[in-house]
């Protein structure tokens, strides 16, 4: 119920930048995620950290938050090198910050921005397993961020869990995507 309430008040925000492909590896089937990106949460937004400035935030099993930066960095590597459900990308090493269990694992010692973007599809699972109470939960923990010990479970979980199945054909908002070819 709270899911489909946040889908609602997402479609307030206006048309998504593309809708994706999510889910996590214990769930069967792929779910479509809408992807909303606002220049209030580029790397460069005079709003204050962590909740908006270079942020990606999940609000709700089937809504994600992003700068239009980020959004344009993904369509970039989604050109190069598309996902797809059969060949989903995942977080390399099962986390975002460990260099040493990345390279291990094949990946480079930073992040692609597809590699957040199934962090988030992690966090799209744990949204729609906990309901509303996902959000003071993940809240509290997300600032604790991936390591070890307890409280970082959340965070760890989403990277270890989350894939990001590709971009829904036909989704992309079409300045999002002339910035990507542009560049």
């Amino acid at each position: 119920m709270f899911n489909l309430f946040a889908a609602e008040v997402a479609r307030l925000w206006g048309r998504p930048a593309f809708r994706v492909w999510g889910k996590a590896r214990p769930e069967k089937k792929w779910h479509e995620v809408s992807v909303h990106a606002t220049s209030t949460r580029d790397l460069d937004s005079p709003w204050p950290r962590p909740f908006f400035a270079g942020t990606a935030i999940t609000w709700a099993g089937n809504v994600i938050a992003l700068g239009e930066d980020f959004a344009v960095g993904v369509l970039k590597e989604q050109i190069a090198a598309p996902a797809s459900r059969d060949h989903p990308v995942e977080v390399f090493g099962g986390r975002l910050r460990s260099v040493e269990r990345r390279l291990a694992a094949g990946g480079s010692s930073f992040p692609s921005w597809s590699e957040v973007l199934a962090h988030e599809c992690g966090h799209t699972w744990q949204a729609r397993r906990y309901g509303w109470l996902y959000l003071p939960g993940g809240a509290i923990f997300t600032l604790f961020r991936e390591g070890e010990g307890w409280v970082h479970h959340f965070e760890n979980q989403a990277s270890a869990e989350g894939l990001f199945g590709g971009i829904v054909t036909g989704s992309v908002r079409r300045d999002l995507m002339k910035r990507a070819m542009d560049d």
